[in-house]
């Protein structure tokens, strides 16, 4: 048998495969929820949501990936120490070529930035996220329970809708709520690391600058002035622009995957897992790219901008 023909014939076997199990392997209807779903009621006026659940589970993985990758420095790294200072060491130079200056000071922020997007991104992709969870009551806006199983994130879920299965949310006249969500698909998350991102701009704005910073905004210099406002409006805009860009790319993705699962469940959201997987690497890249520059920008005055 020739390459041409094995080639042909296996890809007509995956196809076969990924139709077949349209029928076999059900997903249940795509739902896609935009807002995190309430797990329990912790403290009054502070449910713990999904995504919340996610946040703490990344806060302890990096902390304890912290702690197993310095507890035994060598001069010589070996192992995860090895692993870890090589992709530290390729961050900061990727910092340092952008303005060498502060990369010193604005590191240790970028880089947590980094690492906590990109390890919440990837944790949002592991079989069980979105699949996993709790029956909820559900009912339609004429308050009758719809019977169906409410599928939300990128995991295929095996849903039986026959009324001979009575251990499904859908038998139960229920919606599953996944214990777990991804964090960047909640703009409750994206939001708070805006926000953190855009004191520190700030920040290092007045600390640089003195109050000299706010003369990039108000000043009476002719034309200048009115560039000024503009300039404000731009810095009110930029913890927006940075929250909506990784909440959006992130929640596409799951709802795609969603999408992909319940057209063909077995192989075709394969090539789709595997760009999430790069997407939620490049859109943290991106965002602690996004802080930094936006840094660089907050700590040089208009007379240095001229000057360039």
């Amino acid at each position: 048998m020739s390459t041409r023909t094995r080639t042909i014939l296996i890809i007509a076997g995956a196809l076969v495969i990924s139709i077949v199990s349209r029928f076999f392997l059900y997903t249940g209807p795509p739902h896609v929820e935009v807002a995190a779903e309430v797990i329990f009621d912790g403290i009054p006026g502070f449910p713990i949501t999904n995504s919340f659940v996610v946040t703490i589970i990344v806060d302890i993985l990096l902390i304890a990936l912290a702690f197993a990758a310095t507890r035994n420095l060598q001069m010589v790294p070996r192992g995860l120490q090895n692993v870890m200072e090589f992709a530290l060491d390729a961050l900061y130079n990727l910092f340092r070529n952008m303005n060498a200056k502060y990369v010193a000071t604005a590191f240790p922020l970028v880089a947590t930035i980094f690492l906590f997007v990109l390890l919440g991104n990837w944790f949002g992709l592991l079989p069980g996220v979105g699949s996993i969870g709790v029956c909820h009551e559900k009912k339609d806006m004429h308050g009758v329970v719809e019977q169906r199983l409410a599928l939300i994130g990128p995991a295929n879920v095996l849903a039986a809708e026959s009324e001979e299965v009575h251990d499904t949310c859908a038998a139960q006249g229920k919606k599953l709520v996944p214990l777990f969500r991804a964090p960047a698909a909640d703009l409750n998350f994206t939001f708070a690391i805006a926000a953190i991102s855009f004191v520190f701009i700030e920040y290092w704005g007045f600390r640089a600058l003195g109050p000299g910073y706010l003369k990039k905004f108000f000043n009476l210099n002719g034309i200048m002035s009115f560039v000024g406002i503009i300039e404000f409006i731009s810095e009110l805009v930029k913890p927006f622009a940075l929250a909506f860009r990784l909440f959006g790319n992130i929640f596409a993705g799951e709802v795609l995957l969603v999408v992909m699962a319940f057209l063909l469940p077995l192989l075709l959201p394969l090539p789709f897992y595997g760009f999430e997987v790069f997407v939620g690497f490049i859109q943290a890249v991106i965002f602690a790219l996004l802080t930094y520059a936006f840094l660089n920008i907050a700590v040089t005055g208009h007379d240095e901008e001229h000057a360039h």
